[in-house]
């Protein structure tokens, strides 16, 4: 049974080798305002230290805590030791400020020193498919066979042939290929996303149903959020979001456009978390916050609805992200655009 299974896989990648990974991407952070005493707190810290506060920075509360503290850092630290876990960590960092440029350069340069760094070739296939340099992307997926699972490989793999106007065939195979198998909570996203954008709601939430959203990634707890939004299932949303964290002011920006999206929709006489959003989105259009874009786009879509702003954010987003999440945002700022006409 494992033989076949093996050949299963190995035909599959081989198959999809010539057209195109995994994950999404992260939500970026805004890291303008860092208390001074964090910067002495991060360069006293271990670089395995360091690795736990990049890990725990996916989750909610965290993503914009230490961000520009701990570029910072590593920047210095890998100038001094570029050794290949300083390089990813910094790489990764820099990708959550969609400073993609600088991110392959540095994880490129690790993969000059170590060619099996397979973090460093998920780090890459996750940047190139944010950018629609599918055909990138899919080459760092397929450099890890041998390195990790055979299921990491093809979720990789079917994961940028989703992307590629293949969804219905890339879920079918993803399916068939996990059937029965343990998967990672990163296999689990990745068939949950597909579920949702082939409209299968209630199949998206049953893979990520065992997942306690307290110590869930943010992209996956969006995610949810997005899912149950489209069940019309807003008190959910707004109950178990809330329920997040203590103090809501940490909460992440997509998180907090969600809260406010199930707000509107209830018709609730409570505006909270649509005068919250609202003053997040006052910030970041101050500062031209191209990090954001995606949100505000999505924000002047959903939440307070204007045809103009929804098309410029949604167009900057655009260039710098090119993934089906992203082209549907388009689609849509452009549809609203013409309405209005």
């Amino acid at each position: 049974m494992q033989l076949s299974y093996t050949k299963l896989i190995l035909l599959l990648v081989g198959m999809l080798f010539s057209s195109n990974v995994f994950a999404s991407a992260f939500t970026p952070a805004d890291n303008d305002i860092i208390a001074p005493s964090n910067s002495n707190i991060v360069a006293q810290l271990s670089v395995a230290e360091i690795n736990e506060l990049v890990i725990n920075s996916q989750y909610a509360g965290q993503t914009e805590r230490l961000q520009g503290v701990l570029k910072t850092h590593l920047a210095t630290l890998y100038n001094q030791n570029p050794t290949p876990l300083i390089g990813y960590l910094y790489a990764r960092v820099l990708q959550k400020e969609h400073q993609f440029d600088a991110a392959i350069k540095i994880a490129t340069e690790v993969l000059v020193a170590e060619p099996n760094h397979s973090n460093s070739h998920l780090l890459l296939a996750n940047i190139y498919m944010t950018k629609g340099e599918f055909t990138a992307a899919k080459g760092h997926c397929t450099a890890l066979i041998g390195q990790v699972s055979l299921i990491t490989v093809s979720t990789c793999v079917l994961d940028v042939q989703s992307q590629q106007e293949q969804l219905i065939q890339s879920y079918n195979a993803l399916k068939k290929i996990t059937h029965n198998k343990n998967i990672s909570l990163a296999t689990a996203h990745v068939l949950s996303e597909m579920s949702y954008r082939l409209n299968n709601y209630q199949t998206a939430l049953s893979f990520i149903s065992h997942v306690d959203l307290q110590s869930a990634p943010v992209s996956l707890i969006v995610l949810w959020a997005d899912t149950q939004l489209a069940l019309n299932n807003t008190q959910q949303v707004l109950n178990t979001l809330a329920g997040l964290l203590t103090d809501n002011s940490n909460l992440e920006d997509a998180i907090l456009l969600r809260l406010a999206i199930a707000e509107k929709n209830t018709n609730a006489v409570s505006t909270k978390w649509q005068t919250m959003m609202k003053s997040r989105v006052a910030l970041l259009e101050l500062r031209q916050d191209t990090f954001h874009a995606s949100d505000l786009a999505h924000y002047y879509i959903a939440v307070a609805p204007n045809s103009d702003k929804a098309l410029y954010w949604a167009n900057i987003n655009w260039q710098q992200a090119k993934m089906s999440t992203d082209k549907q945002l388009l689609i849509q700022a452009k549809a609203m655009q013409r309405a209005t006409l």
